[in-house]
């Protein structure tokens, strides 16, 4: 337990000096502002260089502005995720980091788990305030296909879910490989995957992916299972993460 505090205390203290709460803040909240406002201007943006009706060609609604930001959040607010932490374990092993705490008697175990916490909880928080902001500008500048608040919140929820299975993903990966940037590519090529894969409707439900689909859907269908199924394998990497870490040669 005092290796968990110390080290959860050391992570946000690092986390704060070293800029990552305002990197990932600004990837991931920035585009909840700016979604609605570029979606609002860009009929007057294009209506000079295409012709016709501009409504009938390009559906722009409040649904359509809070769809638009999650389509942000799968792509570049996630990349910006994977390249600000992809080094989140491997680092401090390459860099010997974890002698000085490990001589002195740290569980590993615990550093571990203080690290998933603590961006799960970083992320969620910002994923969630996020949507809210992005609601707000939503429906104060789109009057059509409104989606109730409580269906966003269930989107922040899922989306939240699945940033914290790619955390989760990202830190056993980080254990295993030496470079983070390749831990990271992995990460994003396994997101691609899951996209594809999650057209398979027999298998889509088992597959964390599906919790992007429902929150863009704002679809509760086979929510549980999905969700189920995303926390059973954040448990299971967390555990391999944790025998890894209590294998690895420290000194």
């Amino acid at each position: 337990m005092n290796t968990f505090k110390a080290y959860l205390k050391k992570e946000i203290i690092e986390s704060w000096r070293q800029y990552k709460y305002l990197i990932l803040l600004i990837g991931i909240v920035l585009f909840a502002i700016l979604d609605p406002i570029i979606l609002k201007l860009l009929p007057e943006m294009l209506k000079n260089k295409i012709n016709g009706d501009l409504a009938s060609l390009i559906q722009i609604d409040m649904k359509s502005a809070v769809q638009n930001y999650i389509k942000d959040l799968n792509q570049i607010s996630l990349l910006i995720v994977l390249l600000t932490l992809m080094g989140i374990l491997s680092e401090e092993v390459s860099s010997q980091k974890l002698v000085f705490p490990y001589s002195k008697g740290a569980n590993l175990s615990a550093i571990v788990i203080s690290k998933i916490l603590h961006y799960s909880v970083t992320l969620s928080i910002f994923i969630i305030t996020g949507f809210a902001i992005n609601y707000y500008y939503a429906t104060t500048l789109f009057h059509n296909n409104v989606i109730a608040f409580n269906k966003i919140l269930i989107s922040s929820i899922l989306m939240s879910i699945y940033y914290i299975f790619i955390i989760t993903l990202l830190i056993f990966l980080s254990s295993i490989l030496k470079k983070g940037i390749i831990a990271a590519l992995l990460v994003l090529i396994l997101h691609i995957v899951s996209s594809i894969l999650v057209n398979i409707d027999k298998i889509a439900k088992f597959i964390p992916y599906n919790l992007i689909s429902l929150a863009n859907s704002f679809s509760t269908e086979n929510i549980l299972t999905t969700i189920i199924s995303a926390i059973l394998y954040c448990i299971i990497l967390s555990i391999f993460t944790m025998k890894i870490m209590n294998k690895i040669e420290i000194i």
